[in-house]
């Protein structure tokens, strides 16, 4: 009996988030995606802008393992020093201080990308995002 009364409760309940009309969910428009930009320095193109860091001479798209390897190039590296990509288009030569590589002490920091410069292709990647 204690079931059936349940049961009734449930069926006939009319509250709730589902029953209300401002909750109907807002259909968003899907907007085309971003053509791929091609990567100045392999000449692939770069389908996750996102993940893409801007060449600090034209500001161009660039893969994240292109600068490395462009950086690799022109830093000289110790044998226990690393190089990391430490956010803000800034890169550090760390060295571990453990044989875990849990702790580092920073080197040297070598800024990659421009301090608060606007790229274009960030700026449509950001439009097409609703940022």
């Amino acid at each position: 009996m204690a079931e059936g009364r349940r049961d009734e409760r449930r069926r006939f309940y009319r509250g709730g988030r589902r029953n209300r009309p401002d909750s109907k969910p807002e259909l968003k428009v899907k907007q085309p995606e971003m053509p791929p930009v091609e990567c100045p320095y392999c000449k692939k193109p770069i389908f996750d802008v996102s993940s893409s860091l801007a060449d600090p001479s034209t500001g161009l798209a660039v893969h994240f393992d292109c600068a490395i390897a462009r950086l690799a190039e022109f830093e000289t590296l110790g044998p226990n020093e690393h190089m990391l990509y430490i956010g803000r288009g800034n890169f550090a030569v760390v060295e571990y201080t453990d044989k875990n590589q849990t702790r580092f002490t920073i080197k040297r920091t070598v800024p990659w990308e421009k301090e608060g410069e606007k790229y274009d292709w960030r700026l449509q990647m950001q439009k097409r995002m609703g940022i």
